[in-house]
């Protein structure tokens, strides 16, 4: 199975570089977006924008772009620790209230100054069930958001709330300027108004967006004059795209080519262990995966080790749970090997719950071509063992829409979150968040009940007991197929400097150059 993989990946890669010069040559006619003597630094992204309303996005790739546009409160850093960012300072004055200090001076893209009022707009507007946004799970457990004067804010939680940092550290909790919200109005999602280093200028759906340095951010000027983002899904597309001078940076670099084009010398590459675990879900709500005998089962019959062998080519990692170790709660003492690849068990195990001869599903992935390819891969293992499944192909915003809503089967997905086991785990799995950012529909009260107690403990040694529990019961519960957590791989030309991969996947780029 593994050789088949690795042949079919080989054969595709043929006729795509047909297609990839033709992309080529019509994007070589594009008209020029910088005038003379002007930086640009052009970005290949592995997924096209979403838009840029931050309280409606839940991807990593819209969310490096909204990095450009907004600050929040606090922000990571490239090693994951929280920084100041909108908000000086802050304390704890009790278990239920933080008080933060915010900067002076700070201007938002139409000339409103940064304040107090900002603040609680924002955090109205994402609570307000008319804006239904994903994010909201971040800061369920806020109770108020009250404005002290002018440059104070006190944040009142309606119980002891731990990972309240790493909460508002996520792009969805973006800072927004009511009169450029209320001024847009439905347009909003296509004209931000926020204060960071970079205002939008162009998007093109399918093509491109350009964002132009904002000449008023408070930590001073961008380095370079525009940057220009290109959501691209197919690996060999974002390669050619670096080799012929087409971008300076190309994220999400593929596996399969990082030791050649290592090996080539031109180029600067970067890895670095994400955040991120990769999985692909169960529609739990539904037959046959209501049934954690059929998901077990499906766990054995993929072999989980050949699929990092031929897609990632040692750059991933087999995941041990639903957390990457690089995420603070982990558990180390949990198997390296969850669930072995055993055909034979997953057979008796379908079997014992009703479905001897197997059944028909479907396979939902993007167009990526990682996503394509991990979709074959299982329909192969999963037809081993008497499953029939159709993989269905869509492409990115469609994707995230329909998965949101439910499938009828499974689909591949991954997930970085904040750093804290709460982000990881609450977001994709508790039963709050159905119809939201619990795709798999897991509605488990066991679960819950621990959720809720990890993030209302503030002793960190309780909360990792805690934790450790949680991932125990999710390996026998399994909503999802275990996979990987695997390396971020990048690549920049020799001109750029300052650029640095973030764990989380949403890039800062504004101390980023690009040398002549």
């Amino acid at each position: 199975m593994n050789n088949e993989v690795k042949r079919r990946w080989w054969r595709k890669s043929g006729v795509l570089l047909l297609v990839l010069l033709s992309i080529l040559a019509f994007g070589a006619a594009l008209p020029p977006v910088a005038s003379a003597g002007e930086k640009v630094l052009r970005i290949a992204q592995q997924a096209d924008c979403n838009g840029f309303d931050p309280q409606k996005i839940t991807d990593v790739y819209t969310g490096t772009l909204l990095r450009q546009v907004y600050n929040g409160l606090v922000q990571p850093d490239e090693n994951m620790v929280f920084q100041p960012d909108l908000a000086e300072s802050w304390e704890n004055t009790d278990a239920l209230t933080w008080v933060f200090r915010l900067r002076q001076g700070v201007l938002f893209h139409n000339g409103e100054e940064f304040t107090a009022e900002d603040v609680k707009y924002t955090f109205d507007r994402i609570f307000d069930p008319k804006t239904a946004s994903p994010g909201v799970t971040h800061v369920r457990e806020i109770d108020r958001v009250e404005v002290v004067d002018k440059y104070t804010v006190k944040i009142t939680t309606k119980t002891p709330y731990a990972p309240l940092l790493a909460s508002l550290g996520r792009y969805e909790l973006s800072i927004l300027n009511k009169k450029g919200v209320e001024a847009a109005g439905s347009d909003y999602n296509k004209t931000p108004v926020g204060t960071g280093p970079f205002t939008l200028e162009t998007w093109r759906p399918g093509d491109r967006v350009v964002l132009k340095k904002f000449d008023g951010y408070f930590r001073g000027e961008p380095k370079v004059d525009r940057l220009v983002f290109r959501g691209i899904p197919e690996d060999a597309t974002r390669v050619i795209e670096l080799e012929s001078g087409g971008v300076d940076i190309c994220m999400d670099f593929p596996a399969q080519d990082f030791e050649r084009v290592k090996a080539d010398g031109r180029f600067v590459m970067y890895e670095k262990p994400a955040i991120s675990t990769n999985y692909y879900g169960f529609n739990v709500s539904v037959k046959p995966f209501d049934d954690r005998r059929v998901r077990q089962a499906l766990n054995y019959a993929v072999d989980i080790d050949a699929l990092i062998d031929a897609l990632f080519f040692g750059t991933a990692v087999r995941a041990r749970g639903p957390l990457s170790d690089q995420v603070w709660g982990f558990d180390e003492t949990l198997p390296a090997d969850p669930y072995p690849y055993n055909p034979e068990k997953a057979r008796a195990l379908l079997a014992e719950a009703g479905y001897p001869n197997g059944f028909k599903t479907k396979l939902y992935a993007s167009t990526q071509s990682l996503t394509r390819s991990t979709a074959e891969f299982f329909q192969g293992f999963l037809a081993e063992v008497g499953v029939e499944a159709e993989v269905v192909s869509l492409e990115w915003g469609a994707y995230l829409a329909e998965t949101r809503k439910g499938v009828d089967g499974m689909f591949t997905m991954g997930w970085s979150g904040t750093g804290d086991a709460d982000g990881a785990l609450t977001y994709l799995y508790d039963s709050q968040n159905i119809d939201s950012s619990n795709r798999v529909r897991w509605n488990d009260p066991r679960f819950d009940k621990m959720m809720y107690e990890g993030r209302t403990t503030l002793d960190p040694e309780k909360r990792r007991a805690i934790y450790k529990e949680a991932q125990s019961y999710f390996n026998e519960e399994v909503p999802i197929v275990l996979m990987y957590s695997r390396k971020l791989l990048c690549a920049t030309t020799p001109k750029v400097r300052g650029f640095a991969v973030w764990p989380n996947q949403v890039y800062q780029l504004f101390n980023v150059s690009i040398e002549d």
